[in-house]
């Protein structure tokens, strides 16, 4: 009868050191994440409009970036029909960075707040033009 004690006491352990991470989160669903407040997107320092709208744009850049490569690469297709039927060049440096030149301060700074590590600078490694 003394390790029945000792079974229920290291199953309750058990139990709530495998939970808590669910009883954390759940403490926190109400608080917004750290520093999520102190990250915003700069306005690109030229141009007046993106591809695509900038709330689009925070959600699917890097699908649209993926189908890009896919296109350009791939299909030999250079040219992409945005959301509001006007035409633009796919081109990560021609385009984007045309626009959003300053790549610290708009794209590391949000991909090291992510935590993601994107392959982009392996082969476009200059601002504005080129590939």
């Amino acid at each position: 009868m003394g390790d029945k004690g000792k079974i229920v006491l290291g199953l309750a352990v058990f139990v709530i050191l495998v939970t808590f991470p669910f009883w954390g989160r759940l403490a926190a669903a109400g608080e917004p994440e750290p520093g999520r407040r102190e990250l915003t997107y700069p306005d690109p320092s030229k141009g007046t409009a993106c591809v695509e709208d900038s709330a689009w744009m925070t959600v699917n850049h890097m699908n649209l970036l993926k189908d890009w490569r896919n296109q350009a690469v791939r299909e030999g297709n250079t040219e992409y029909r945005s959301n509001t039927g006007q035409t633009w060049t796919i081109s990560l440096t021609g385009t984007c960075l045309d626009c959003h030149d300053d790549r610290d301060n708009f794209c590391t700074r949000c991909h090291n707040y992510s935590d993601v590590a994107p392959t982009c600078w392996e082969c476009h490694t200059t601002l504005g033009g080129g590939a």
